[in-house]
């Protein structure tokens, strides 16, 4: 006689309770299951916003973000499906369930009031960018009476705000960054591995320069629809088994050392 499939599926859970404490697996028996039954993590992703999370040639979904995320599916055996999305996009998608997480996202008050965050993976720093003929601009008060470029909705915005700066406003990190190199602003506040990859790709570098002291420096995190426990609990587990040395082979590979 056949067993039932319902008594196939109690002895399968059974079993997911009970290996991973003969296996040591870092995830707890609940964990399990629910990775079982989400089947794959559906995660938003940025189209271009170097090196962090950008398309290539191909039209596929590459970066730093993508590469701690695969680490993390291979080491907590999951698997994860990645969704270019404008950033707006990638909010809403998060928010309304379409996304189960991010390619990452920095904490700010006003996004821990739609969200939950991991523990912080990787550290952005925003710095000011000039032409180098100009010289006497150390820190935003510096930019005062200047046409400052900045990202529409990104951080940057907020920067040149908080300073009562003169911003302009570009839909894309390439199209401030360009501004720059052509005179239509004489700054931009942006963050560095987007501007540091555009300078190197576009041969910019006799034209942009960047101010050494940072005037930001964000953490980012995982972020999970508001009150996702259980999938929370599984990335900070994941994240705190990552050793500096791998963080490190990931970060140096786009970091271009």
């Amino acid at each position: 006689m056949k067993p039932s499939r319902a008594l196939v599926l109690t002895v399968l859970l059974g079993l997911v309770f009970i290996l991973p404490s003969c296996t040591g697996d870092v995830l707890t028996p609940a964990q399990r299951v629910w990775l079982a039954r989400k089947g794959t993590i559906q995660v938003g992703v940025f189209q271009n916003y170097p090196t962090f999370g950008f398309l290539n040639e191909a039209g596929e979904p590459v970066g730093l973000s993508i590469d701690y995320w695969n680490w993390l599916a291979a080491k907590l055996n999951f698997r994860v499906q990645f969704h270019p999305a404008p950033f707006d996009k990638q909010l809403q998608g998060l928010e309304n369930g379409q996304f189960d997480s991010l390619a990452g996202l920095c904490p700010s008050p006003e996004r821990r009031a739609r969200f939950d965050f991991s523990a912080p993976f990787y550290t952005i720093n925003t710095c000011i960018y000039v032409t180098p003929a100009r010289s006497g601009v150390k820190t935003r008060a510096d930019l005062k009476g200047l046409k400052v470029g900045v990202v529409e909705g990104d951080s940057s915005q907020d920067l040149a705000k908080e300073a009562n700066l003169t911003s302009v406003s570009f839909p894309t990190y390439v199209n401030t960054v360009m501004a720059l190199a052509n005179g239509k602003v004489q700054a931009i506040i942006l963050d560095t591995p987007v501007v540091d990859y555009f300078i190197k790709k576009n041969g910019l570098q006799d034209k942009i320069r960047r101010i050494k002291a940072p005037v930001a420096r964000s953490q980012m995190s995982l972020p999970v629809k508001r009150g996702n426990a259980m999938l929370l609990g599984i990335l900070n587990r994941g994240l705190a088994l990552m050793t500096p040395k791998e963080r490190q082979q990931i970060e140096k590979k786009w970091s271009g050392e």
